[in-house]
């Protein structure tokens, strides 16, 4: 075997004392690092919490009166909102049938619509769907809805009459929903407190 080279043997020894040193610099100046947790798939409550509140500082101000306590509180403001929302559903369904039945007018739905056969059809749909349940006869549908349109009335249709009162009042109710919704949004957190 050939003899190194001394440039080889002080090469080894310059390697050796740069690699003793930088472990010794490294031990004595920093610390080991804490283990990390595992990523979850799952965020903690406290990071969907944070989330929350970055969303609601970017609402606009007026937005913010209606979301802040929904953060504090939100079974109580959900719950309050689906209370209101129901609220707002049946006083006018009720509200309505009694304005239709002991004012004896009901609404002409058809000229409003511009389509005269619309409001029909709807009542002909009606009337097959309260057929289909044992209700009533077709007969007596199509009987009420003349009678509707002539402005008699007939006592022995007066169950018919009735659903009919109430198929109108629900369809006017469903209509208003966006004024249903924005009067519950508006009243939550008054009702939640």
């Amino acid at each position: 075997m050939a003899p190194r080279p001394p440039n080889f043997f002080r090469y080894l020894r310059l390697q050796t004392a740069r690699n003793s040193r930088s472990h010794v610099s490294r031990r004595t100046i920093s610390t080991p690092s804490p283990p990390q947790p595992p990523k979850s798939s799952h965020p903690s409550p406290s990071d969907s919490h944070s989330r929350l509140r970055r969303f609601n500082d970017r609402l606009p101000r007026f937005l913010r009166t209606y979301t802040t306590p929904l953060l504090g509180a939100p079974v109580t403001h959900i719950t309050s909102f689906l209370i209101l929302h129901e609220i707002t559903a049946i006083l006018p369904l009720f509200g309505l049938v009694g304005a239709f039945h002991y004012g004896a007018w009901m609404p002409d739905l058809a000229s409003q619509t511009g389509e005269t056969n619309a409001f029909d059809e709807g009542i002909t749909r009606f009337g097959r769907w309260l057929k289909k349940k044992g209700w009533v006869d077709e007969t007596d549908v199509n009987t009420v809805a003349e009678h509707e349109n002539t402005g008699e009335k007939t006592a022995d249709r007066a169950g018919v009459r009735l659903v009919l009162e109430f198929a109108t009042a629900y369809a006017i109710t469903k209509a208003l929903f966006p004024a249903r919704l924005a009067a519950s949004v508006w009243a939550t957190p008054w009702f939640a407190s």
